[in-house]
């Protein structure tokens, strides 16, 4: 299971929220290159980015830190937040994002996606699936998706999309543990899944990784100091 450090970008920070409200934003540093480069030299393989203010907003604001980033650090980089044309995604990949992470326009609009994939490999593309209290929110978290989350799940697997990132909104930034039932069941329907929000601890590292789960997103329990990237890719590793 791959272990991805947290990057999440706020006006240029780097950012924490609590349970995904703006409100509760914790700013860790001014310097969002320097935190990659910290992750990717304590052993980070990947590293998960998301332009909170992109994702609010609906368009993209944070473009020029990941370009930073990308010419900062080599290893891969899934991105997401207000990624909602095919310009945005093709200005990504260009500048050498390996994934990019689609959740308003992945809950949204399947009609983008179907239009983007018809220059992508599939293994560029993700979706994010936020859930609050068991119902599917968009717009950087703030609004209840239109659409369900079974139907949203169909369409995915009808355009094959196979990697998504699944957070219990409810436990992110609050170290409460991850949400291994929701994880346990997109891993049953074929998907390979990246965890994110609650985790704190090894041994929360091993649960995710018992759920069948390609991946696991950890920002709060790094940024506090409760957990090191070294620590959870040992946790990480299969029995």
């Amino acid at each position: 299971m791959l272990i991805f450090p947290a990057i999440d970008l706020l006006d240029g920070r780097c950012v924490r929220l609590r349970q995904g409200r703006f409100d509760e934003a914790t700013v860790h540093s001014d310097d969002p290159v320097a935190v990659a480069q910290f992750f990717v030299d304590e052993g980070a393989e990947a590293l998960h980015i998301v332009d909170l203010d992109g994702a609010r907003l609906g368009e993209a604001k944070n473009l020029e830190w990941i370009y930073r980033i990308r010419q900062a650090v080599r290893v891969p980089l899934q991105v997401g937040g207000g990624v909602r044309s095919h310009s945005v995604a093709s200005r990504l990949l260009e500048a050498g994002i390996d994934r990019i992470i689609f959740g308003t326009a992945a809950a949204e609009d399947p009609k983008l996606l179907h239009m983007i994939l018809r220059d992508l490999n599939p293994d560029q593309v993700g979706a994010a699936l936020d859930l609050r209290e068991g119902q599917l929110v968009v717009q950087g978290r703030e609004m209840e998706s239109s659409r369900g989350l079974d139907k949203v799940l169909g369409n995915l697997k009808t355009l094959g999309i196979d990697w998504v990132v699944c957070t219990d909104v409810t436990r992110d930034g609050i170290l409460i543990g991850p949400s291994d039932e929701f994880a346990r069941a997109l891993v049953t329907r074929g998907f390979s899944v990246v965890v994110g929000g609650g985790v704190a601890t090894v041994a929360d590292v091993v649960s995710v990784r018992n759920t069948g789960a390609a991946g696991c997103v950890i920002g709060s329990a790094f940024y506090g100091g409760l957990l090191t990237v070294r620590d959870a890719k040992e946790a990480a590793r299969p029995l």
